[in-house]
């Protein structure tokens, strides 16, 4: 597969410069528009009509290179869905009981996919505290299923929920009270286990070195949370009700945002 922007030496060239993705002295054969394709870059492909005439500044470079940092298998993935099925039915089966190994996020993926006869990370690039890991062939995470690996870099959630009550009496007279909720999920440099994909970009996870909601400390055991890929659109239900004489109107809206990458992968067999 070809690695457009990035030179022999590491450099982050255009192809089409002397030194461009080809090294010193040739060119790679360049792939067909479309590989590569990253939605959370800024900078245009190299072929693109603005990616031929792009001023490679330092943010562009940035972006260029941690497009690149994660190494992904370049053949196609194979599909083994007996492979899927026995690490889905292994991560369901932790939930709610004591956290693997040291407890890192890294731990659980590592310990089912190793059980389950798969490669683990180590197969796929180098491992250090802040790689961004790969766990088998690269897919989109609208594609996954129960069993893949998804891997995250400052991803963050937050859900806020607003409630504006009106409260109508009985001479007429009314007032409302608004209020608003916060509830955020990040997850910086994290690592879990698709457990369904329950459509309309939200997925069912399985995974550890997150926090207990209710102690607000990191929980002691797996756990399986809802997770989304991105922005849901403003939800608001209505409900009334009286209290005494009061009528009581209350309308409740969640909106949710969604920032960060995720990379997913399918499970490959040893």
């Amino acid at each position: 597969m070809s690695r457009s922007w990035i030179s022999e030496s590491g450099d982050v060239v255009h192809p089409d410069a002397p030194q461009g993705s080809g090294g010193p002295g040739g060119f790679r054969t360049c792939g067909p528009l479309g590989c590569e394709v990253d939605s959370y870059s800024w900078a245009p492909h190299p072929h693109s009509p603005e990616g031929r005439y792009v001023a490679l500044n330092e943010e562009y470079k940035k972006q260029i290179k941690q497009r690149h940092s994660t190494l992904r298998p370049a053949n196609p993935p194979i599909d083994d869905p007996a492979l899927n099925t026995r690490i889905k039915a292994a991560a369901d089966a932790l939930v709610r009981k004591p956290v693997l190994g040291s407890g890192e996020c890294y731990d659980l993926a590592n310990s089912l996919l190793t059980n389950a006869g798969a490669k683990s990370a180590p197969a796929f690039g180098k491992i250090t505290d802040t790689a961004n890991y790969a766990w088998g062939a690269s897919i989109k995470p609208s594609d996954v299923k129960g069993g893949d690996i998804l891997q995250f870099r400052d991803h963050k959630i937050t859900i806020t929920t607003v409630k504006t009550i009106r409260k109508t009496f009985p001479d007429g007279r009314w007032r409302t009270e608004k209020e608003t909720t916060t509830e955020t999920h990040v997850r910086p440099h994290h690592t879990a286990v698709v457990s369904s994909n329950d459509g309309g970009g939200i997925l069912t996870v399985v995974e550890q070195h997150v926090k207990d909601p209710d102690t607000g400390k990191l929980s002691a055991v797996v756990r399986q949370n809802k997770l989304f890929l991105h922005n849901v659109k403003p939800k608001s239900s209505k409900v009334s009700r009286k209290e005494g004489d009061v009528t009581v109107d209350e309308q409740t809206t969640v909106t949710i945002t969604v920032s960060g990458r995720i990379w997913a992968y399918r499970p490959q067999s040893k």
